[in-house]
């Protein structure tokens, strides 16, 4: 495809929207459960024009909870900036905005782990100048979110993480009967009909192939060994009950006691299913969980550019960050937020040995667009919806 093309443009966004929109619901549609509607309705369209200044109007799109609109009110107030905050379902809701002769201005919005790669391709990232982010420092963040490949690529920087998080096994102990301590022990006589899956292949996938003796390979697998992959699958199909929309119906799902365990859940359920009295807890399992990774990016549609990365530098404001991983319940990227925390947010993760915790995790890409070697998100896409529909 070539990016200056608008006809072109136009048909990959339609292809992406297609893509994702066919299995992917909003990770966080915990908060709670439904898909967010202003999306699509609150942006207007893209005039080209540019801010000198930090200030103005600023358009920004993100997941529910992660606007950052009360953290950043009073910087807001006394930088004299109007936020119109719009909605992320799922992250075709961004792709969409910003590809194409009808492009949408957003001065900033977020991606998760994987798409780099698309928005790379689809054109669609501004080249930071991280001169203008004083908050992005080596010694102030955690490893893996400084220049990590999957927002630093050729010498470059083009987006900014700032929140991540686990989904993992989420078991109800009281109705398992025994611990778990591995994906196999969802396979006992015991959990047969009471296990979920969850439809999002954004960790679900890589947590398949891990259990499947492919995380190693992940995303790259060729089509004999996707194949091989979900054969290997199926006895957990035969274990599960109903495949989840989203963390909120997962969470539904558990307080009605339909269900004990879940294969790939966000790891917070635990703290909404106890609202509903119910005691569920999340299992870290030998295969290891899969990190999800949310960063902050300017687009090309991007107007007011100079507050769209004070507002990102922002977003890594210890204090900030300490406030969103509470309201949010997600982890940090930042070294000092820690201290920050109430002790219920700290304890999502074990900051104090966080090289050591961390050194098991992957963030994992996505599968290939386009490939003639590896099997691409359109075969995924097409055996998971097979093996949904041989349940």
């Amino acid at each position: 495809m070539k990016p200056e093309d608008n006809q072109s443009a136009e048909i990959s966004a339609a292809r992406t929207a297609d893509l994702f929109n066919e299995v992917m619901l909003g990770r966080r549609g915990f908060l709670l459960g439904t898909a967010a509607v202003t999306a699509g309705a609150t942006l207007g369209a893209w005039v080209p024009f540019a801010n000198a200044a930090v200030g103005g109007e600023l358009e920004v799109m993100a997941w529910e909870g992660y606007t950052m609109e009360p953290e950043t009110a009073e910087w807001r107030k006394a930088n004299n900036i109007t936020m119109r905050a719009a909605i992320m379902s799922n992250q075709d809701d961004v792709t969409a905005k910003i590809v194409g002769s009808n492009a949408v201005r957003l001065d900033a919005a977020e991606y998760s782990n994987g798409y780099n790669a698309i928005y790379d391709e689809l054109k669609v990232l501004t080249e930071l100048d991280v001169s203008k982010l004083p908050n992005y420092k080596k010694e102030d963040l955690y490893p893996p979110f400084y220049e990590g490949s999957m927002w630093h690529w050729d010498g470059k920087n083009w987006a900014i993480p700032w929140v991540w998080g686990l989904d993992t096994i989420v078991v109800n102990p009281e109705l398992v009967g025994f611990e778990v301590k591995s994906y196999e022990d969802l396979l006992r006589p015991e959990l047969t009909g009471k296990v979920a899956f969850l439809d999002n292949p954004l960790t679900v996938w890589p947590q398949i192939a891990k259990v499947t003796g492919y995380g190693g390979k992940f995303p790259n697998l060729t089509k004999d060994e996707l194949s091989d992959c979900f054969d290997k699958l199926k006895p957990y199909r035969d274990q599960t009950k109903v495949f989840a929309s989203s963390n909120g119906d997962v969470i539904s799902l558990f307080a009605s006691g339909e269900i004990a365990a879940c294969f790939c859940v966000w790891s917070a359920v635990p703290l909404e299913t106890a609202k509903q009295s119910v005691k569920t807890v999340a299992v870290y399992p030998k295969e290891g969980g899969a990190v999800w990774a949310d960063a902050w990016f300017i687009p090309k549609t991007a107007v007011n550019v100079d507050t769209a990365y004070a507002f990102i530098n922002e977003a890594l404001d210890p204090k900030v960050q300490a406030s969103v991983c509470k309201t949010a319940v997600c982890s940090t990227v930042s070294k000092k937020a820690p201290e920050l925390m109430d002790p219920e947010t700290r304890a999502l993760f074990d900051y104090d040995n966080f090289d050591e915790q961390f050194k098991a995790m992957k963030i994992y890409g996505q599968p290939p667009r386009t490939s003639t070697e590896f099997a691409t998100y359109d075969d995924w896409l097409q055996i998971w919806a097979d093996f949904r529909a041989g349940f």
